[in-house]
């Protein structure tokens, strides 16, 4: 019984999160991955919490990955 209520106050606490803007994405950090194809990506730095360009290897890469600067931006920089 307790540990239903536990459950249920942190879903509820949770409801009440001023999540506008936030996306998880962002908190990743760069990743070029394995590969060495040199694509021209965005990924968001959580140090500058600026959209920085850089060369994305083409495979096995994490969601902080965006083709286009303005994605990012809309995405991440709030």
């Amino acid at each position: 019984m307790h540990f239903i209520f536990v459950v249920s106050f942190v879903i509820l606490a949770c409801s009440f999160l001023d999540t506008e803007g936030w996306h998880l994405n962002c908190t990743y950090p760069k990743y070029d991955g394995p590969c060495r194809a040199r694509v021209r990506s965005y990924y968001f730095s959580n140090r500058t919490k600026t959209c920085r360009k850089f060369w994305y290897g083409g495979c096995e890469g994490n969601p902080n990955n965006f083709e286009r600067k303005k994605d990012c931006k809309r995405t991440c920089e709030v």
